[in-house]
């Protein structure tokens, strides 16, 4: 049953950070639980470097965590490096070529990179900083291609490496993801082709500096890819360990730690928007007998299958549920009625019972059952999660002292 101690929250050395840089080993794989999202996609491999829909979306965020200090660094690098070849075409350039190039490097470039900068510090962009920097760097890609062109038509003598360092730049530093990185430097590849054809550059030459252009681009795509794939087996690896340290290796649900971190968010959430919730306690009944009679390893799959259920009908981002020890489950669940908490409690008693697992020990029924026992409450500041689970455990006392395979609610005392 719940004691009245408070479970100790993580250490800040215990939380998992992952550094771009940094290498994740793979935990040892059967301790992992075999249903985690995780293990399955590792095991399926990645090589067209794309996770199932739900695990992709969870990388994006994780990559533009991961990469958003490298991307404000490398914009504002870019920034001040096109700030030099500003400086640098105001003195060396003739009229009137100078202003058209300045018109490019100011008008269009400079903004752009300041404008990405800025949106890497905005939250509701974060989401969108991989489309915000790829169409930065493929338009500013496409305005030092036309500065190359305005070079050759006004038959000045400017290099054309330039555009192979902008390539370089964004494969490598502005934490651009493949497909991105990949799309940008093969159509600035193509305007280049198509600006050097316009002005009537020499076969020759023209063949030496696509070719050279070329390279650098399958050079950075392969390095690029690898680095993607590198962040992707970092992702999986912090994902594993972070369900070791989370989650119940038999069930698959939370541990009891994480259980009270999250519901401990949850309550405090709840005490500042005065919303309700609902903290429920189950047991399994008679899982004693169950396990003498069936043996341990069946006793293991009936949680396992419990637990799926319980899980089922805790998805919602401030909903959770965990095994909390042994035959006993802990849940709870955010924001809602007292007559849709019951519903929810009553679909998973009746959910375990549809599981038609036989128990001849049990004296609830001939299968395996489930006692719930729910504390219906608004938290107040005065009152503590502890507080909740010790009501929501006697509630669960009076759900088996009334036949079990059933669900007892209490409300807080006014």
């Amino acid at each position: 049953m719940v004691t009245g101690g408070r479970v100790p929250r993580p250490a800040a050395s215990e939380r998992l950070t992952i550094k771009a840089s940094a290498i994740v080993k793979l935990p040892h794989l059967e301790w992992v639980n075999q249903d985690s999202p995780y293990l399955r996609q590792h095991q399926q491999g990645f090589r067209g470097l794309r996770f199932d829909d739900e695990l992709e979306q969870t990388f994006k965020r994780y990559h533009a965590n991961v990469f958003l200090r490298r991307m404000r660094w490398a914009l504002l690098v870019a920034t001040l490096l096109a700030m030099l070849f500003v400086l640098l075409d105001a003195i060396n350039m003739p009229d009137p070529l100078r202003g058209q190039v300045l018109t490019l490097r100011l008008g269009v470039i400079q903004p752009l990179l300041l404008l990405a900068w800025v949106a890497t510090y905005q939250r509701s962009l974060r989401d969108h900083l991989q489309w915000v920097g790829g169409l930065v760097a493929l338009l500013s890609g496409l305005a030092v291609a036309g500065i190359i062109g305005l070079a050759r038509y006004h038959s000045f003598a400017l290099p054309y490496e330039g555009i192979i360092l902008v390539t370089v730049f964004f494969y490598f530093l502005t934490g651009l993801r493949f497909t991105t990185a990949v799309l940008c430097g093969w159509l600035t590849l193509l305007a280049y082709l198509a600006v050097e054809l316009s002005v009537g550059l020499a076969g020759e030459l023209l063949l030496s500096n696509v070719l050279f252009l070329t390279l650098a681009n399958i050079i950075g795509s392969v390095g690029c890819y690898s680095l993607e794939y590198a962040t992707r087996q970092n992702f999986l690896a912090h994902g594993l360990l972070q369900d070791l340290a989370e989650k119940d290796f038999l069930t698959g649900l939370l541990n009891r730690r994480a259980f009270t971190e999250r519901a401990e968010l949850s309550w405090r959430q709840a005490q500042r928007e005065k919303q309700a919730l609902g903290v429920v306690m189950m047991d399994v009944d008679f899982f004693k007998r169950y396990n003498d009679h069936y043996g341990h390893a069946a006793g293991d799959e009936a949680l396992r299958q419990v637990s799926r259920v319980i899980g089922e009908h805790a998805r919602r981002p401030l909903d959770c549920a965990a095994r909390y020890g042994g035959e006993e489950f802990v849940g709870i669940w955010y924001g809602l009625t007292e007559e849709q908490l019951l519903t929810i409690m009553e679909n998973i008693r009746a959910g375990i019972e549809a599981l038609a697992l036989s128990h001849v020990g049990s004296d609830a029924a001939n299968v395996v059952t489930l006692s719930l026992g729910m504390a219906y409450v608004t938290p107040q500041t005065h009152q503590s999660l502890e507080d909740a689970l010790r009501l929501a455990d006697v509630a669960l006392y009076l759900a088996k002292e009334q036949g079990r395979n059933r669900v007892v609610a209490k409300k807080q005392a006014s």
